[in-house]
């Protein structure tokens, strides 16, 4: 043979490879809320194909519609997970044959009562919609997870110290931090990647109003009690979404090949723990 045919073989053979590789897909949970948006956004801006879980259809079609407008060149697939709900995690899982990359598992923020151990009834509803669901996420996905994939577990404030202004939940939060030690080592074999990130407090909406609604208390400005509530922390400021959505970037590429078993913390220095 030539080398010119040789060459012009070689090309066609590497555009057609190239033309039917699969994209690398990442599921993220939670989807339509604050955090699951700047996710989205993120992992949409560095090409990855996704899926978006959420328990509102309006909600993912609303953000399907964005995300498509605004990065037309990846496909994006919407399935209802609704975590107080275990049948509709089961009935999404049938929907995915497909191989993905990894999962973002944002999962409900734990409610219980601060003033008294809950009652079975409420401790039995809220570790089944907080742990054991999204826990059942990764169980039923798990096996299409792609060999050197990645997790990552968004936990709260309360998973990298225990706070009292959270008292009962922070057990919630604790059991998620043993869980990700466990999750190393029933995906290590495949060399998946399990971290968590605990963010300090998040300017979101949310917490903009609870900010707000002390300031007023205060009779002070929002930016005054703002500048009050950062004051212990090191960068005198709270993170964003779009810190916690950089470092999810991060922790799905390969740049964080050998990164696994981590609570990794984002909260501006807040934590004075070694």
């Amino acid at each position: 043979m030539s080398r010119l045919f040789l060459a012009f073989l070689f090309f066609s053979l590497s555009v057609n490879a190239s033309e039917h590789s699969p994209k690398n897909i990442i599921m993220v949970t939670a989807a339509t809320g604050a955090f699951g948006n700047a996710v989205c956004s993120a992992l949409a801006s560095e090409g990855y194909d996704l899926i978006i879980a959420g328990r509102n259809r309006q909600k993912l079609a609303d953000l399907e519609n964005k995300l498509k407008t605004q990065y037309k060149e990846i496909t994006i697939q919407s399935i209802l997970i609704d975590f107080s709900d275990i049948k509709t995690i089961e009935d999404a899982a049938k929907q995915i044959s497909q191989p993905i990359h990894g999962i973002v598992l944002i999962g409900p923020r734990p409610v219980l009562s601060k003033d008294v151990i809950p009652s079975k009834e409420e401790w039995s509803q809220v570790f089944s919609e907080t742990f054991i669901a999204p826990l059942e996420v990764l169980r039923l996905f798990g096996p299409q997870i792609q060999d050197n994939g990645s997790v990552v577990v968004i936990l709260g404030n309360s998973s990298k110290s225990y706070l009292p202004s959270y008292p009962n939940t922070n057990v919630i939060r604790l059991a998620w931090s043993g869980e990700i030690k466990n999750l190393t080592h029933f995906f290590g074999g495949r060399k998946i990647r399990v971290n968590a990130i605990s963010p300090g407090p998040i300017l979101t909406q949310f917490h903009r109003d609870k900010i707000n609604a002390k300031a007023l208390s205060n009779n002070i400005a929002f930016e005054e009690q703002l500048a009050k509530d950062t004051s212990t922390i090191p960068l005198k400021s709270y993170g964003k979404t779009q810190d916690v959505a950089n470092l999810i970037a991060f922790l799905m590429s390969a740049k964080s090949a050998h990164l696994n078993g981590n609570n990794v913390l984002l909260d501006g220095g807040e934590s004075s723990a070694y």
